[in-house]
């Protein structure tokens, strides 16, 4: 689920995070993380390349969510 704080007018996003094993890996190394929610759906993991798409990903969803909303 993603919601934006004051009913969609404010600056807080809030969007739901799943964090599991990854596959067989070591858990205590290395674990999954995603969001089921349709509008902000991804699946990465927490190595430097997946927390660079994590970063890119909630960058993209707040432009939408958020920053698009406030210009127009």
């Amino acid at each position: 689920m993603e919601k934006v704080s004051k009913k969609g007018k404010g600056k807080t996003m809030y969007i739901q995070l799943s964090v599991f094993p990854c596959g067989k890996a070591d858990p205590t190394k290395i674990l999954t993380i995603s969001c089921p929610d349709e509008e902000t759906r991804f699946k990465t993991t927490l190595s430097d390349n997946g927390l660079r798409k994590f970063r890119e990903y909630v960058l993209r969803f707040y432009k939408r969510l958020v920053l698009d909303k406030i210009k127009g």
